[in-house]
């Protein structure tokens, strides 16, 4: 009897999955999905204000948003010209790592740790290198950074370059100082330093 019970619900669930997807539920949760991540530009400015002002970023970056991933809630922005990302991850305190690790060099001992926290796939990272260190000015709000090159290891010949810069912000959704930080990576040949200073120069933190 108690098979037969345990038959019936399989049938049941069954039935229940083939009339979502025939009634066009799958559709419906797809909609739902691609409205949150790309919402317009004007939804995302008002709600990402926890991450700075975007109402001055140029209309050549696509403004988006993404699911929390291994509990750190990140936006990104997709220079459109060339569809390079630019994501920036909410580390929500500075215990992981802080913009001030930039500036006392701490961040050499740190960064590769953090890379393999905030990976998107499987993608792994071999002769990670940091090239140079400096810093943007952004509405007069100094934002240290660092330029990287790699290899990544489960792509043959697969050379790419980015940067990794980090700031920390205070506001009505972050009372608490809260560290952000900027990743970009591309290949060698396609990476365009402007790209990333363009958007971040027009940040208003």
């Amino acid at each position: 009897m108690g098979c037969l019970k345990s038959l019936i619900k399989k049938i049941i669930i069954i039935l229940i999955i083939i009339a979502f997807f025939a009634l066009g539920g799958w559709a419906f949760v797809k909609e739902k999905i691609h409205k949150y991540q790309n919402p317009t530009r004007d939804e995302f400015v008002k709600s990402e204000t926890n991450y700075g002002d975007f109402s001055s970023v140029s209309g050549d970056y696509q403004l988006c948003r993404s699911y929390n991933l291994f509990g750190y809630k990140k936006i990104y922005a997709k220079y459109l010209p060339t569809g390079q990302k630019i994501t920036i991850y909410d580390l929500k305190n500075e215990n992981k790592v802080s913009p001030t690790d930039f500036e006392t060099g701490e961040i050499d001992n740190k960064i590769n740790t953090l890379l393999d926290t905030f990976k998107d796939s499987i993608i792994t990272f071999e002769d990670f290198k940091i090239v140079e260190k400096n810093s943007y000015i952004a509405q007069n709000k100094k934002i240290p950074y660092i330029r990287y090159t790699a290899h990544v290891k489960n792509i043959p010949f697969k050379d790419v370059v980015g940067i990794v810069a980090a700031y920390s912000t205070t506001n009505a959704k972050a009372k608490n100082p809260s560290t952000k930080l900027i990743v970009t990576m591309t290949d060698t040949k396609a990476f365009n330093p402007v790209i990333a200073k363009s958007f971040i120069q027009a940040i208003k933190f």
